[in-house]
C-alpha cells in the first residue's frame, strides 16, 4: 500500500528535477516554489486503472516519473472535461486528465497549471482550443499532434508542443497510449472547447 502524501511529494520533487535540466519548460514558466499539498477529493473514472496498471521498465528515462504518476492514479481527482454530446461516450472512457499543479489543484499556485493527462490508444481527441497558452510535455508512449495549418508531427518522450492562445488543436493515438504534462499559463481560469468543423475553416 502506497503512501499518499509521500507519493505526492515524491512525483512533486522529481517534476521539479525534470523542470530544471530541461530548457523548454524552464523557459515557458518557471516551476512554482513552497507548493503544500492540500485536501482534494478523489474522484475515479475510466482511465483510473488504466493508468494504474501502465508501469514502465527496462530502463526508460522517465520510468521513475510514470510509475510514481501511474501509482498517484487512484487518489486523485480525475476529470474528463467535456460531455458525451460533446465528445462521445467512446472517448469519454480512453481520456482523463486531473490538475496537479494549479489554481484548484492538489498543490495550489495562481502561477501556472500542470495536469496529468492520459490518452488511450486508437483515440481521438477532436480540434479544441481554449485561451491559455499551454506546453505539452510527453513523459510516455506516442501520439500525432496537429495544430492550425501547421504539418502534423509525432510526438515521444522528452517532445514538446506549444499552442498559442486559442490555436485549433488536435491528437490522435493508434498502437499506443501516450502519457503527458499539459501545462498551462496565462488566463487559463477558462475551460478547452470544442471546435465545430463546420466553423474550422475560420479558425485556422
Amino acid at each position: 500500500m502506497h503512501n499518499k502524501i509521500d507519493l505526492f511529494n515524491q512525483t512533486i520533487n522529481e517534476i521539479e528535477k525534470i523542470w530544471s535540466i530541461n530548457k523548454k519548460l524552464s523557459d515557458f514558466v518557471s516551476f512554482p516554489k513552497n507548493l503544500v499539498l492540500k485536501e482534494k477529493s478523489i474522484n475515479k473514472i475510466n482511465v483510473t486503472n488504466k493508468l494504474l496498471d501502465w508501469k514502465l521498465e527496462n530502463d526508460h528515462k522517465y520510468e521513475k516519473v510514470h510509475n510514481l504518476i501511474s501509482n498517484l492514479s487512484p487518489f486523485v481527482s480525475w476529470e474528463n472535461g467535456y460531455n458525451e454530446d460533446e465528445v462521445g461516450k467512446e472517448f469519454l472512457s480512453k481520456y482523463g486528465f486531473f490538475e496537479l499543479i494549479g489554481p484548484t489543484g492538489h498543490f495550489e499556485t495562481t502561477d501556472m497549471a500542470i495536469y496529468v493527462n492520459f490518452l488511450d490508444m486508437n483515440s481521438h481527441y477532436p480540434w479544441h482550443n481554449h485561451e491559455a497558452e499551454e506546453l505539452y510535455f510527453i513523459v510516455s508512449g506516442e501520439a500525432k499532434f496537429e495544430k492550425g495549418n501547421e504539418a502534423p508531427v509525432i510526438l515521444k518522450p522528452e517532445d514538446t508542443c506549444f499552442h498559442k492562445s486559442n490555436q485549433p488543436h488536435r491528437i490522435t493515438t493508434t498502437n499506443k497510449k501516450i502519457l503527458s504534462f499539459v501545462i498551462w499559463k496565462n488566463k487559463f481560469e477558462n475551460v478547452s472547447k470544442m471546435i465545430d468543423p463546420k466553423e474550422l475553416k475560420n479558425v485556422l
